[in-house]
């Protein structure tokens, strides 16, 4: 019978660089569904800047060949929104190790080539790739959203990576892989009506639009007004729809999206990244006052405030506290999917039948006016 075996493949490794691509050795065997890179890394002190998220230090995770085309390749808040998507919930985020630093923050990067985590039918065999490599690359000088330093440079980023790996007689053939890889960027214009060609020899699991927003206030339903997939010069027109009800359609599919994250210095006061566009709601728990209450307050888009209140006075405080924050919201990172199957009744979508094949964003009017940039992800099947 097939067994997992779960092994850390990597452990603790890193390069005295501030700035730097560091290559991480995968095994050359092995049957690989799904993989975790956790990164450990040190939190500024000054609490000016409650975010510590990986977003904020890392700027792309791939899975390489011999050097080659990339397996997967994307920003690491677009692995965790697919994993979210996948399985309900959301990685690691945020949070100290226990007995460590205080400073020291430790969040779950995954990387996912099925369905789901141990995915018998969508693996990766490591035996018949060359070299294979998780690749990082990482700043400690990357500042947040309100341009606030973040990292405590003197500490370099250690990685681990570990991966329950299929074992034993009686695994079934792999039906490929899910690779998912950044595909387009710009920077929307007014009243745009942005066309990504779909095209290419594989099947299509899933398209991910995600606005990539450093706005205060700003969010995907600011800069889109329509979505639509069309293909056969619009023979074909499998979606399309405005973006408001389309945020609704996500909605009803996956529910709400809740993100735990610990935060060792947050400063009352300052700007927080909230991780989820739509924001909802959000509790914030102070486990070593109890003299200080705390909230996010001015919440849009994906920006709040950290809001710290004294219990005796009433008055306002910007005392730098550890934070654990409940946040409650619609798309995570700001990404947004299309779904073959839960949304077109298709296992995969092949752009070849349809060719020329468009995914199409409608830009709102006055989508210059904000800063935000649209990135496109596809997920498709790699036989």
């Amino acid at each position: 019978m097939p067994r997992i075996r779960p092994k850390v493949l990597v452990d603790e490794k890193y390069e005295s660089q501030t700035s730097y691509t560091i290559n991480l050795d995968l095994p050359d065997t092995g049957r690989l569904s799904t993989l975790f890179l956790k990164v450990k890394a040190k939190t500024a002190t000054t609490g000016n800047a409650p975010n510590p998220w990986m977003k904020y230090l890392i700027s792309s995770v791939s899975v390489n060949e011999g050097g080659q085309a990339a397996l997967n390749a994307a920003p690491p808040e677009v692995f965790a929104a697919d994993f979210y998507y996948k399985t309900g919930r959301m990685p690691q985020m945020g949070f100290q190790r226990p007995g460590g630093d205080g400073a020291l923050v430790d969040e779950v990067i995954p990387i996912m080539f099925g369905e789901k985590i141990n995915d018998p039918d969508h693996y990766i065999d490591l035996a018949k790739l060359s070299d294979p490599k998780l690749s990082v690359t990482y700043n400690l000088a990357e500042t947040d959203h309100t341009a606030q330093t973040l990292w405590n440079t003197a500490y370099y980023p250690r990685f681990t990576v570990f991966a329950n790996l299929f074992q034993g007689v009686g695994i079934p053939a792999s039906k490929g892989f899910y690779s998912l890889r950044q595909s387009e960027l710009w920077t929307p214009a007014n009243s745009e009506k942005h066309l990504f060609e779909v095209k290419g020899p594989r099947p299509v699991k899933r398209l991910y639009m995600q606005q990539d927003t450093l706005m205060p206030n700003e969010e995907f339903l600011h800069l889109v007004n329509r979505v639509r997939l069309w293909g056969d010069n619009e023979g074909i027109i499998p979606f399309d729809m405005e973006a408001w009800p389309y945020t609704e359609l996500i909605r009803e599919l996956y529910g709400i999206c809740e993100v735990d994250a610990y935060v060792p210095y947050a400063k009352g006061g300052q700007g927080i990244d909230i991780v989820t566009d739509r924001f909802l709601g959000g509790t914030v728990k102070l486990p070593v006052t109890p003299t200080v209450q705390a909230h996010i307050q001015n919440a849009a888009g994906r920006y709040g405030t950290f809001k710290c209140i004294t219990s005796s006075s009433g008055g306002a405080s910007t005392a730098v506290l550890q934070a654990e924050l409940n946040i409650k919201g619609l798309a995570p990172w700001s990404v947004y999917p299309i779904d073959m199957e839960k949304m077109l009744g298709m296992e995969h979508l092949r752009p070849e039948e349809f060719a020329p094949m468009f995914l199409e964003l409608e830009h709102a009017s006055n989508a210059g006016d904000y800063s935000a940039s649209m990135r496109i992800h596809t997920q498709d099947l790699v036989v």
